[in-house]
């Protein structure tokens, strides 16, 4: 294949959600690019073959970054976890994330960011790589379906185990679990699957968090030994106690789920959504059977659009 043909052969691949990548920057390219055929990482990066990266999602708005410091935060906690380093210092970093925003002209969406452990080898061992690497994304964000916020989600029990305490509370790039529990949510004709822990307590589900309003109006939400410390999750917490609800982080047993108010899934690109089902247990209209829900829906609106944790820039 000549270089001609192998170029030809990047663009006739944009298609689908590829055509939907709006901006990419890349450590390995040494620059930003609009054009979906330049965003591809080399098959010998750690990332691709063993998962030796740590990432994060993170939501913009017209009015700036949601939450971009607290993300960075759990980035660089991952990337300890894991002995990974940067390869620039944070504030550039935030400047490449900027940059990448603006050129992709987009004012709401996603930044998909990845710390890799680089290229260099198709073995398991950290060290014969060329050095880390920093690649992200600009892409459409694909939200939840309006109604979804009215009538809520369904959710069941997941069958795929639940991760070990370190992995879970590490965010790398090795998500095989949680694939197969979103292809088992899919399959079952679900919203979500949540994972149970050895004791048959809530853990999470594929890329979101579970948490319930308890029969007394409370937020309650399981420990983080089991499960990632998610960004919307903690956020949620903040907004309850504001609002005058109740908070509890303790285990969630699947048998208290079937006396509570109601229950909500919570992630990056949810904010908070009402669940109208888990398993046999159901809520119609779960927003009237807990107010809570309403509160905390507002709380997030109005935090998301002029909020302490937005970063604002020009």
């Amino acid at each position: 294949m000549t270089d001609a043909e192998f170029l030809e052969a990047l663009k006739k691949n944009v298609t689908g959600k590829r055509a939907e990548y709006k901006a990419f920057y890349s450590t390995f390219l040494g620059g930003i690019t609009t054009s979906p055929h330049h965003m591809i990482v080399p098959i010998d990066d750690h990332m691709v073959h063993r998962g030796d990266a740590v990432f994060e999602a993170i939501k913009f708005v017209p009015q700036g970054i949601y939450a971009l410091g607290r993300h960075l935060d759990r980035l660089e906690t991952s990337a300890a976890n894991v002995d990974l380093k940067l390869p620039m210092s944070r504030k550039e970093l935030e400047e490449k994330i900027v940059a990448t925003l603006r050129a992709s002209l987009q004012t709401e969406g996603l930044v998909r960011l990845f710390l890799a452990r680089g290229p260099g080898g198709f073995t398991t061992n950290p060290y014969e790589t060329t050095g880390s690497q920093i690649y992200c994304a600009i892409t459409k964000l694909a939200p939840m379906p309006s109604e979804k916020y009215q009538a809520g989600v369904r959710v069941g029990v997941s069958s795929i185990a639940v991760k070990e305490g370190f992995f879970a509370r590490t965010k790398t790039c090795n998500y095989l679990p949680n694939v197969l529990m979103k292809k088992e949510a899919v399959d079952r004709g679900l919203d979500f699957t949540v994972s149970l822990d050895e004791s048959g307590a809530i853990a999470e589900s594929s890329t979101e968090n579970f948490a319930i309003i308890s029969a007394s109006g409370a937020l309650v939400v399981p420990m983080f030994d089991r499960i990632l410390r998610g960004i919307t999750m903690v956020r949620a917490m903040e907004l309850a106690k504001k609002a005058g609800v109740p908070v509890e982080q303790r285990r969630i047993e699947v048998s208290e789920i079937k006396t509570a108010k109601g229950a909500l899934m919570l992630g990056t690109t949810l904010d908070a959504l009402p669940v109208a089902s888990f398993e046999e247990k159901s809520w119609s209209e779960p927003l009237k059977k807990a107010p809570e829900l309403v509160t905390l829906m507002q709380e997030f609106a109005l935090d998301i659009s002029s909020g302490e944790l937005l970063h604002r820039f020009a």
